[in-house]
């Protein structure tokens, strides 16, 4: 950040120390703290910012009373941080510093604390901890709701539920998790339902356990576990607005088999699909819609992989591009229209849009390109790679391909270096899923950040 980016008119500012809040107030070019403790005094400080980066002390009037506000304080040196600076949208981290007879202000990098950083057309989700990143990888059909991950202070990573309608300083909500510290929340529906999994916590050395769990209950962190098909691991990744949970599991106890499943949240039942959708042995669940129909990927008899839809208990394939002998489908609209990637003859990954009856590529960038995520308008979202190899988030709308980084303002790509994945997009167009941010934009450093983007 450019210290004359400070200054602003009529900007508030956020001092942050620890967990606590105090709030001062910018103006012109002057810094009113009202809270600002030294040597175990408290004091009202008003200052004024120099486009040098100096800050001059213009009174310090000593309080009476120790409020019972949160306070910003002063180490002996002299020197104290501002750890939450809203600037015009953005959120920095600066220290302040008595050096040669004058204050001067130094811009270390972009604060974290898992605040919301809000721009144009795009939020920043946040992070739990210091140096962590974080994922969203599901929005509800009615953009209410969005899901993700995140690491803590632990750096494990937790599954989380965002709070994006917050305002500025919106939150989010880490799930207590099963322990093994690799937990994703994958999907999330209208009501705040939430599907993901997480590693069981196990010996040093050991396998890693993944089982599958969901949340139904806004106001609580706990995940419940929905069991296995009868191994080791179960996985969820789809949940509709009927409460119908789907994702994959192991059947035999030495966790030698994946079977498609679907668990029933209001019975608490499991049901397994069979690994033999499609003839074959083995089966994937990803995505299912509000007629409880299914898509995933399956082998065949002959030894292919393909994209299935399933329903009232029989599966049908949805070939694969080129008859490539390889395809998945990884999300489904209430239209019965599947999203996924399939391998083409070029021997490249081509994102489509699928049914029953026909698949048909989706325009590339110029290399692989993966489909995670379709609305009920069959708009989708995804992955793709141009020819040089960087990777995109990308919107496919109106029969065009775009970068969602080369739809953004100005002032937000300011923010940003890329958008990676975009992984869901609700009815109304909000798009969630990964990027990397900027940490300290001058020293080229950035971090995956989960975003939300209004276009």
């Amino acid at each position: 950040m450019k210290k004359q980016a400070l200054l602003f008119t009529s900007l508030a500012i956020f001092c942050s120390v620890g967990n606590a809040e105090s709030q001062a107030i910018y103006s012109n070019t002057k810094l009113h703290i009202p809270h600002l403790s030294y040597n175990g005094v408290m004091y009202d400080v008003i200052m004024t910012y120099k486009p040098t980066g100096e800050l001059i002390v213009d009174s310090a009037k000593a309080l009476s009373k120790t409020p019972s506000a949160p306070v910003v304080k002063v180490s002996s040196k002299l020197a104290f941080t501002l750890t939450d600076i809203d600037v015009a949208g953005e959120n920095y981290r600066g220290d302040v510093s008595f050096v040669k007879g004058k204050f001067t202000s130094k811009e270390v990098g972009v604060a974290t604390h898992g605040k919301m950083f809000k721009g144009d057309k795009i939020i920043n989700l946040g992070i739990l901890a210091d140096k962590a990143d974080s994922h969203a990888y599901s929005i509800s059909e009615n953009g209410e709701h969005i899901v993700g991950r995140s690491k803590n202070s632990n750096k494990k990573r937790v599954p989380v539920r965002f709070h994006p309608t917050e305002g500025d300083n919106g939150k989010f909500d880490a799930l207590k998790g099963f322990g093994g510290g690799r937990a994703e929340t994958r999907a999330v529906n209208n009501e705040g339902v939430m599907a993901g999994f997480d590693t069981l916590k196990t010996k040093t050395g050991k396998p890693r356990v993944y089982n599958a769990f969901y949340n139904d209950n806004e106001s609580s962190t706990d995940i419940i576990n929905i069991g296995t098909l009868g191994g080791i691991d179960a996985r969820a990744y789809g949940l509709n607005n009927n409460g119908m949970i789907v994702g994959w599991s192991a059947s035999k106890k030495d966790n030698s088999d994946h079977i498609a499943f679907s668990y029933d949240t209001k019975t608490k039942a499991m049901l397994a699909l069979g690994g033999d959708i499609l003839g074959g042995k083995r089966s994937f669940a990803f995505g299912i819609n509000d007629s409880d129909q299914i898509t995933g990927v399956a082998t065949t008899k002959d030894g292919s992989a393909l994209a299935f839809i399933y329903e009232a208990g029989l599966g049908t394939s949805l070939g694969s591009l080129d008859n490539s002998g390889y395809s998945e489908g990884r999300a489904i609209n209430n239209k019965g229209q599947v999203t996924g990637w399939s391998l083409t003859k070029k021997g490249t990954y081509a994102a489509f849009i699928a049914t029953k009856e026909k698949m048909e590529a989706i325009p590339s960038l110029g290399g692989d390109m993966k489909g995670y995520g379709i609305n009920t308008h069959g708009h989708v979202v995804g992955s793709a790679k141009d020819s040089k190899g960087k990777s995109h988030a990308f919107l496919f709308k109106d029969g065009k391909v775009k970068s969602l980084y080369d739809l953004l303002p100005a002032a937000d790509k300011e923010n940003w270096a890329e958008l990676r994945e975009g992984y869901s997009i609700s009815n109304d167009g909000v798009i969630v899923g990964r990027g990397r941010y900027w940490t300290n934009k001058t020293k080229k450093k950035h971090s995956s950040r989960a975003f939300r983007i209004k276009l």
